[in-house]
């Protein structure tokens, strides 16, 4: 007969692990049970307590603990008296009940002692195994069991032995953290004992210690684990439901403008009202305000004061592309081109040869403004810019890959038909002209007062055979600023105002009145702390803010510019980034400890999957966000985003779990 002792504090579940053992065919003992029925039960025991303590049994003969109890907790060496008492005569009754068990031919027996090895029971056994749990978790459970304060259950787990102790006198260790369901843990505690009981013979000492080993290397070492892996099947259609809204906001928005436009209708759909200055707000009240058009502050009042601090989630919605330059349109032998200016960090060789769409706006001579998009409908042309073909470019194939194009040869081609029934020079200009003429009555000159990009002709598409991905322009960083934007939509009964603050230029310095730099937020914030009679500066001060902008995915394509260990990776979550920067992390938001620490909470809190990483290796590069902006504003800002592959490229992929989790981050920011 196999005689297993099963021992661990309060809420780590020893009663689930002891119904797999009975449903093993074990009998179980139960200490505790053991010891309550000879006090009552057992004259020898009854005379040793009053002999060491004093009358204890009332005129029934019943022990009356709470008078025991007194005696002995706040006396150490009582207690210890208590102890070796008990623990006597409890013994040598449970070794009376183990001898009867061995002759009705029972194949195993467990003890259920909280003190299985001080009590000297664990001798008795062939295994000693302790069911352990977090210690938030088992305050928890026992809070939720049996109906009790929190400050009563904290009390009561610390006042037990701690994991370390159980982990050096026990063979076998069960940890139930509650990751996975009541029935898992069920499932690896019947393994686990069926394995003992069929054992044979003496328990095989490597095995306990291989056994231990690995449950010590899961509770100390750092275990990354697959998005997937993790959530099983259990988010998908959350997950492909996010995803198929997010892809309409890229498609809807490939210009900052476009961005502002598609969130101000996203959010008065959700019941939000521009907020002007002098205007009372309330808890509960969802405000926007536009900077601009180019960018977005949107708030939902919180119960508390702004004077107690934000909740702020901040991102940019400006992406790499090609710009028109001032004084653009040009013909060279009979071919009509658009001069542009790369915006942001562009790799030039990219945008060759393929397909890119005109948009943004003129404002003309008298003051009118005029939208302009051409090749986003199906119908409409493309433009592109031309690359050399491979038999002419061997000259250029030998020079670095930043210097084989040139920015001054990214050259939209949009015209080869010259104006009809014209017989002089620039034919072909003078035919686009009249194009753009007929279609949005524009005039040379209105080229100095426009804003026209160009950017990539692809719609947001799912990338790999399994869907598991997104492709699609501009994700860097409107990737993060959906996630900022839809989790404050469906924000309700926050306790903190959260504010959602998406901006323009980011790529560019965050220059600019309407960048991140941009008194533009501070004037909306005053505006709402004045609303409420609270100082900006103590909002701030009180105020915690997630910087969400991409960060580089570790790619095995190229493995050398990476640093594995501090890599993020796709389908492991939102990647927290406690410093950006470059090199000796110049221009970087550096996020203490305790921040760092406030988000690691809280995301563990609400189960969302959290990676952290650094962009790369530290010679190799690095890079800024909007996070330095913030924290010069003393504003708690912490850097977290999406891993990306193929960042600042015309076709950035990202992972649809990584994007839903960030969404889920920004959610718990703004409920906390």
């Amino acid at each position: 007969m196999k005689i297993i002792g099963i021992t661990g504090g309060t809420g780590a579940g020893k009663t689930t692990a002891l119904m797999a053992l009975r449903a093993l065919g074990a009998l179980v003992i139960d200490a505790d049970a053991v010891y309550h029925r000879l006090t009552e039960e057992s004259l020898p025991l009854r005379q040793a307590l009053e002999s060491r303590f004093g009358p204890l049994y009332d005129d029934a003969g019943r022990l009356e603990r709470k008078k025991l109890g007194k005696l002995v907790f706040a006396n150490p060496e009582a207690l210890e008296d208590l102890n070796r008492l008990t623990h006597s005569h409890v013994g040598e009754e449970i070794a009376r009940m183990i001898a009867a068990a061995r002759k009705e031919g029972l194949s195993a027996l467990a003890i259920d002692a909280i003190e299985l090895i001080a009590s000297g029971l664990g001798d008795l056994c062939d295994a000693r195994v302790a069911v352990l749990a977090p210690k938030e978790v088992r305050i928890a459970r026992i809070m939720a069991r049996e109906g009790i304060a929190e400050d009563y259950a904290r009390l009561r787990v610390e006042a037990q032995k701690d994991e370390a102790y159980f982990r050096e006198h026990c063979d076998y260790l069960l940890e139930n953290s509650g990751e996975g369901s009541i029935e898992d843990f069920s499932q690896r505690a019947k393994a686990l004992f069926s394995k003992i009981i069929s054992g044979g013979g003496e328990i095989d000492m490597e095995e306990k210690k291989e056994n231990v080993v690995k449950q010590r290397k899961k509770e100390l070492f750092l275990n990354r684990e697959h998005g997937y892996d993790k959530l099983g099947d259990t988010l998908d259609p959350a997950i492909e439901e996010y995803s198929a809204a997010y892809k309409r906001f890229l498609d809807e928005g490939k210009t900052e403008r476009e961005c502002v436009a598609y969130t101000v209708k996203l959010a008065e759909e959700h019941g939000f009202r521009p907020f002007a200055r002098g205007m009372q707000v309330k808890s509960g009240d969802k405000l926007y305000r536009v900077n601009r058009d180019k960018a977005v502050m949107l708030a939902v009042i919180g119960k508390k004061t702004l004077g107690e601090g934000a909740r702020i989630g901040a991102a940019h919605i400006d992406s790499p592309r090609l710009d028109l330059k001032q004084y653009p349109l040009y013909e060279d032998k009979e071919l009509a081109y658009l001069k542009t200016h790369y915006y942001g960090g562009v790799r030039k060789y990219q945008w060759v040869a393929i397909p890119l769409e005109l948009r943004g706006l003129v404002v003309k001579a008298d003051g009118s403004s005029q939208s302009v998009c051409i090749g986003a409908d199906p119908g409409d042309p493309i433009l592109t810019v031309t690359d050399l073909l491979p038999h002419l470019a061997a000259d250029q194939s030998k020079k670095p890959l930043g210097e084989a194009i040139a920015g001054e040869q990214l050259n939209l081609l949009v015209g080869s038909r010259p104006f009809k029934g014209d017989e002089g020079s620039e034919r072909v200009k003078l035919a686009v002209m009249e194009l753009l003429h007929q279609k949005y009555g524009l005039v040379e000159e209105d080229f100095l007062s426009a804003e026209l990009m160009a950017v990539p002709a692809f719609s947001a598409r799912d990338v790999g055979l399994d869907r598991s991905m997104i492709g699609a322009y501009g994700q860097d960083d409107r990737v993060c600023a959906y996630a900022a934007l839809i989790s404050l939509l469906e924000a309700e009964d926050v306790q903190h105002t959260a504010v959602c603050m998406l901006a323009d230029k980011e790529e560019i310095g965050s220059a600019g009145v309407t960048g991140m730099k941009s008194w533009a937020f501070d004037t909306f914030m005053k505006d709402l702390c004045e609303a409420q009679g609270e100082s900006l500066r103590a909002c701030y001060e009180n105020s915690f803010c997630l910087s969400a902008d991409v960060t580089a995915a570790f790619d095995p394509n190229y493995p050398e510019v990476y640093e594995k260990q501090n890599s993020a990776y796709l389908n492991y979550g939102i990647c927290i980034s406690k410093y950006t920067g470059s090199r000796g992390k110049a221009a970087a938001s550096d996020a203490s400890a305790e921040t760092v620490g406030f988000l690691r909470r809280l995301l563990n809190e609400k189960d969302i999957l959290w990676q952290t990483a650094e962009l790369g290796k530290i010679d190799q590069g690095g890079g800024g966000t909007v996070a330095a902006y913030m924290a010069e504003r003393n504003i708690e800002t912490l850097d977290a985003g999406v891993p990306t592959l193929s960042m600042h490229s015309p076709f950035e992929v990202v992972s649809k779990l990584d994007c839903y989790m960030t969404c889920q981050a920004l959610a718990a920011l703004y409920r906390s």
